[in-house]
């Protein structure tokens, strides 16, 4: 697959591509970037999505608000229904963090509130799983920033655990990930510009997220890559 006209979804100002906008770039992709939420710290986002049937992919970001928020009905509701559309249509989509949440909602699964936040560069705990999905999601460490956990929809299969939820699944040609493999120092920075204060109330110093992101970049960026290429190569093809 290649040329690939790919759709980056972002709900927050401060949300960047990052390692999947590398990965899917150098696999080929013509990356197509639409903003739902464009004011700092504001749930209020356009309801109007892009037809997913034009595009070959479909990669769905994080957000700092919750799927389940009435104040992001407005444009949450909407965005499930170009998800469904995608997946009638077989259109790959890959979800990331809220992103995952998201599409794990849209095709029957359920978010709510996690007894187990994380945040940090953590391990998610593949299962063992067989056929084509072994080794789909690789152990880590992957960047957690959620204080939510979604359901794997019916007939997906989970491929990854913590103890705050699931951490991976796939259906047909969509693969959810509770985790954020987009994330690097830039990416971060970014998100600390308006969020930084909600870690500092958690009792989370930023400094070490930053630091260890320098340190493991040389190991997080080719798991990216390698992330991207099994969407590609496996997921995708279905």
């Amino acid at each position: 697959m290649s040329h690939l006209r790919t759709l980056f979804v972002h709900h927050d100002p401060n949300s960047l591509p990052g390692v999947l906008g590398e990965a899917f770039a150098r696999r080929g992709a013509d990356l197509v970037e639409h903003q739902v939420c464009r004011t700092p710290l504001s749930p209020v986002g356009s309801p109007e999505f892009p037809d997913p049937t034009a595009f070959d992919a479909v990669v769905v970001l994080g957000s700092r608000w919750s799927v389940y928020d009435p104040a992001c009905a407005h444009w949450v509701e909407p965005e499930q229904a170009m998800l469904r559309a995608a997946d009638a249509a077989g259109v790959p989509v890959l979800g990331c963090c809220f992103g995952g949440q998201v599409l794990a909602a849209a095709l029957g699964g359920t978010v709510a509130p996690t007894d187990h936040p994380e945040t940090g560069w953590l391990e998610v705990g593949p299962l063992e799983v067989d056929g084509p999905d072994r080794g789909l999601v690789a152990p880590g460490p992957w960047l957690q920033w959620h204080g939510d956990a979604f359901t794997v929809p019916p007939g997906a299969t989970e491929l990854a655990r913590t103890a705050a939820g699931p951490q991976a699944f796939v259906l047909r040609r969509n693969l959810g990930l509770q985790f954020h493999p987009e994330a690097d120092r830039g990416v971060l920075e970014g998100w600390l510009v308006d969020d930084e204060h909600e870690l500092v109330e958690a009792g989370i110093d930023p400094q070490p997220l930053l630091t260890d992101a320098d340190r493991l970049g040389p190991e997080v960026g080719p798991l990216a890559h390698a992330l991207v290429d099994r969407f590609l190569d496996d997921v995708a093809r279905r």
